[in-house]
C-alpha cells in the first residue's frame, strides 16, 4: 500500500510510501489519502496528524504525471474539482495537521505542506513549485497559499520562475517553523505534536478555526468572529478545568468540551 498509517499516543503518523518514485502521487495514492482523512477525522483516539514521506530524500515530488494525468482528465470531464490534491489541499480538517518535511517538497508536495497547519523540515529539504516549466500552474493551493506563507517577492519569484529555495531560506522567511538535523527531526515533530495534544482540544480547534477564517477578513468582521469563539471557550468545561489547574499548579486533564 502506498500510504502507511501508524497511530500512537493520540498521534496519527501518515507516511507517503513510494520512495523509489520520489514519493510522487499516483492515482492509487491520491485516492487512498483522499479516503483516509474522513476516517482520521472520525477517530476520537487521534488528536494530531503528522504527514511525512518515506526515506531521507523526498517528502513528496507532487503528481506522478504518467499515472495521474489520465485520472485528472477524467475528473475535469466529470466537472469534479481537479485542484483537490490527495483530498487535502481543498479540505479543512478539524484536527491539527503537521507537515514533517523529510526532504524535497516540490510541486504538489509543497502544496500538500502548505495545506497543513504547521511545517517542520529537515535542514536538507528544498522547496519549489515548478509547474510553469511544463505549462501548468500550482493549482492545488500553491498559487493561492504561497504568497501568504512567504513575502510576496519571494513567492512570485518561485511561482513565475519555478526556482527552488533551501530549507535554511525557508526557515528564515517563515515557510517552516523549525529546521532540524535528520537525527533530531522526527523526535522534535512528535514532541511538538505532544505539546498540542496536552492543550485543551476545544481551545486548539477554535483558535485554529478563527486564525484560518479571519486571515483575509477586515478587522471588524475578524474581531466579531474572535469574540464569538472567545465566549465559547470561556464558558466551556475545559476553561474551568484549565483555570482551576493553573491556580492549583496541577496538570489539567481536558475533556474537549
Amino acid at each position: 500500500m502506498p500510504v502507511l498509517v501508524e497511530k500512537k499516543d493520540g498521534i496519527a503518523l501518515v507516511t507517503i510510501d513510494r520512495p523509489t518514485q520520489s514519493n510522487s502521487i499516483d492515482t492509487e495514492t491520491h485516492l487512498e489519502l483522499r479516503d483516509l482523512w474522513p476516517v482520521l477525522e472520525a477517530d476520537d483516539t487521534v488528536g494530531v496528524i503528522i504527514l511525512t514521506g518515506q526515506g531521507d530524500k523526498v517528502f513528496c515530488a507532487g503528481a506522478d504525471i504518467s499515472s495521474f494525468l489520465p485520472y485528472l482528465s477524467q475528473r475535469i470531464a466529470a466537472d469534479d474539482d481537479p485542484g483537490d490534491f490527495c483530498g487535502l489541499t481543498h479540505r479543512r480538517l478539524s484536527k491539527v495537521v503537521i507537515a514533517a518535511i523529510n526532504g524535497a517538497a516540490t510541486g504538489g508536495g509543497l502544496e500538500l505542506a502548505l495545506a497543513c497547519d504547521l511545517r517542520i523540515s529537515v535542514d536538507t529539504a528544498i522547496f519549489a513549485l515548478p509547474e510553469v516549466k511544463i505549462g501548468a500552474i500550482a493549482g492545488a493551493g500553491g498559487v493561492a497559499r504561497l504568497g501568504r506563507a512567504l513575502p510576496d517577492a519571494v513567492a512570485m519569484d518561485m511561482l513565475l520562475t519555478g526556482r527552488s529555495i533551501t530549507a535554511e531560506r525557508a526557515y528564515q522567511l517563515g515557510l517552516v517553523s523549525e529546521m532540524l538535523t535528520r537525527e533530531d527531526f522526527m523526535p522534535r515533530v512528535r514532541e511538538i505534536a505532544g505539546m498540542i495534544l496536552r492543550n485543551s482540544p476545544l481551545a486548539v480547534r477554535l483558535t485554529r478555526q478563527i486564525a484560518r477564517d479571519t486571515a483575509q477578513m477586515e478587522d471588524a468582521e475578524a474581531l466579531s468572529l474572535e469574540r464569538e469563539a472567545f465566549w465559547d471557550v470561556v464558558t466551556s468545561r475545559d476553561f474551568d478545568i484549565g483555570i482551576k489547574s493553573f491556580v492549583a499548579r496541577t496538570t489539567p486533564k481536558f475533556e474537549g468540551v
